[in-house]
């Protein structure tokens, strides 16, 4: 919402919140959208949003128990109907704020960097101009290094598909990225699993006890309130 377009009951300026009218994505950001002030067109421009975008826009205006269903499996962090008090509405921009310290933005394994919002690896420092399947699928794998992905679990969590469709769509999509990964002297991190899955294996040179070193940027210590 631009700052036009935000009702004076559920202006988190009030509470003490600042405006970022520039909608672009932010660590230190959530976003909010109006339900009942989007058209069509504005709705296409949200469901563009990537996954960890959505996953921090709270969404004003469902009206009911369905839409607001609908919203939560499209992957929105938060929705709340017209009539919610500025209080509660507040508390749940804090809340949803608050996830924003607990998501992982960046994941290292060895000379293998993934930055969630710039939805981009590095390898040896070298970018590798992934797409964003590849990107999701490679970002997917990293959740688990060391242990097998199934096709199913890849469908469901980056097709967002409930069954394996008759195409070879993950294969295709995993050779480019394989390729890729090659290209920066990171040939056979992927391998693929006995039972047809894939598993990253980060090199053993660099990793941790746990086989995996995570940093995260949290949020400044006021939250800020961005367009969506």
């Amino acid at each position: 919402m631009g700052s036009g377009r935000i009702p004076h009951l559920f202006d988190l300026r009030h509470c003490g919140w600042a405006l970022d009218e520039t909608g672009a994505a932010s660590s230190e950001c959530i976003g909010v959208a109006h339900a009942g002030r989007l058209d069509s067109a504005d709705w296409q421009q949200v469901l563009t949003f990537p996954d960890e975008v959505r996953r921090f826009t709270l969404v004003l205006g469902a009206t009911t128990a369905h839409e607001r269903a609908r919203l939560f499996q499209a992957g929105f962090g938060e929705a709340v109907t017209d009539t919610i008090e500025l209080g509660e509405f507040e508390a749940r921009a804090s809340r949803l704020a608050e996830l924003t310290r607990w998501l992982p933005r960046h994941r290292q394994l060895g000379p293998l960097e993934l930055d969630l919002l710039a939805r981009e690896a590095f390898g040896n420092g070298k970018a590798l101009n992934l797409n964003p399947r590849e990107f999701a699928l490679i970002w997917r794998l990293a959740d688990s290094p060391g242990e097998p992905v199934s096709k199913q679990e890849l469908i469901h969590d980056v097709w967002r598909m409930g069954f394996v469709p008759e195409t070879n769509s993950i294969a295709v999509h995993m050779s480019r990225l394989r390729r890729k990964l090659g290209f920066v002297g990171m040939s056979g991190i992927i391998t693929t699993a006995a039972a047809g899955g894939y598993c990253l294996v980060p090199p053993t040179e660099r990793r941790s006890a746990s086989g995996t070193a995570f940093s995260s940027r949290g949020t400044s210590a006021t939250s800020v309130h961005i367009t969506a």
